[in-house]
Formats: C-alpha cells, structure tokens, sequence
C-alpha cells in the first residue's frame, strides 16, 4: 500500500521492490538519487528538455554509476514534435521557471530553444507505475488530459501546478483537482510558493502576474 505522510513524496510505502517511477521535470537528477538510495532495484524513466540541466542530469547518473535509469532529452506535452522551451538558457544559467508555457517561462530578457516534446500517455500504457512526479512548470492540465485515460496505471503522484492570471484558462489547480478526483485518487492540496522554487530576481515577475503553485499529493488505497 501507499500512503500519504507529511515526509510524502520523499517517503511512502511501496507494493513492489522494484517500483517504476517517471520523472517529469527531472532537472539536474537530485530526486532520482534519492530514489535510487532509497529503492535500489527501482527503474525510472526521467524527462528533461533543458539542454544544460539534461546534460548535468546524465553525467550525474554517469558519474554515480546509477542504473535501471532511462534519460529522456524532451519535455512531456500533450503532442509529439518539437516546441519552444522559454527561459534562462545556457551553461550555468538557472533552469527554475524554464517552460514550454510562454506564459509561465517567457519574461523579461529571457531566451529559448527548441526542444523535442512528447506525450505522457504511452509510457504510462507500458507501465505499472508506482509513482509519477509531475513538475513541468504550467503544462500540468494540457498532460494529465492527454495521459488521462492512463492515470489507473499510476499508484501514486505528486504535481506542481503553476499558475499565473493569464494562465487560469489553460492551466487551473480546480480543474486538476477534479481530473485528480474523476480518476479515483486520494488528494491532499497545499497552496505555497517556496522560497527556492524560482530565482531571487524573478520575485518582482512573480508578484507582477499573481503566480502561484499548488502542490497536490495523490493516491491510492
């Protein structure tokens, strides 16, 4: 069984010793080393498109000899092709807001790239997943609609909604909730921004455009 704990995702109860975890927003690998120490045996398939990050995220499980680990170089959206990834770019630039939602990663003297984009959904179909972490920085809604239909195949997950005013038509923490609901999951909701969630010299973007996270905990009995 998984529950729920105030430690939640960093610890819950596993069925499976070689649990499948996806990692969407994997960034530089941080919360794949901790599962690996964790569940040594568990395979996770890791989702970044931010070229440095994803660079960093490979010679991090390279240099760890970390294995049962599949580096995808990609974001996850709700359609395969290539788009735009808006943000800080470059070797050394601070990957934290960088998004394929204009809204959430476009501001001032920001940059982008083009990056390859793929749909959720097959990798759920191929998998019993035990957990599926969603950080992608506003694109939460437009995937779990198009992975909604797979959703019975993840035991438990943790998504970071990001939302901005301009953002409420296409990305909302409600509608997620009701998605999260109509697919039979347990939730907890939390409204907060951490501290570290976004660069100290975006504080003034974020409080120009009301951007806000909410973090849903979710599971099965």
């Amino acid at each position: 069984m998984i529950r729920a704990s105030d430690d939640f995702p960093s610890f819950f109860e596993l069925r499976r010793s070689d649990p499948v975890i996806i990692d969407c927003g994997a960034n530089i690998g941080v919360s794949v080393l901790e599962w690996k120490t964790r569940w040594p045996m568990s395979r996770i398939i890791c989702f970044e498109p931010d070229p440095d990050a994803f660079r960093l995220l490979r010679l991090n499980m390279e240099r760890n000899d970390i294995p049962g680990v599949q580096c995808i170089h990609a974001a996850v959206a709700d359609f395969d092709g290539t788009t735009l990834l808006f943000g800080d770019m470059g070797h050394g630039a601070d990957a934290r807001g960088n998004s394929i939602q204009p809204s959430w990663g476009q501001r001032e003297n920001s940059d982008s790239v083009e990056v390859t984009c793929c749909k959720l959904s097959p990798y759920l179909a191929k998998h019993e997943v035990s957990f599926l972490k969603l950080d992608i920085e506003g694109a939460e809604e437009r995937v779990l609609r198009e992975s909604f239909r797979e959703l019975h195949k993840v035991d438990a997950l943790y998504v970071e909604v990001h939302e901005t005013d301009e953002m409420m038509e296409e990305n909302s923490s409600d509608r997620i909730e009701k998605l999260l609901l109509e697919s039979c999951f347990q939730i907890e909701r939390e409204l907060r921004f951490q501290p570290h969630s976004l660069p100290p010299d975006m504080s003034d973007w974020q409080q120009s455009v009301n951007a806000n996270q909410t973090q849903f905990l979710a599971w099965r009995h």
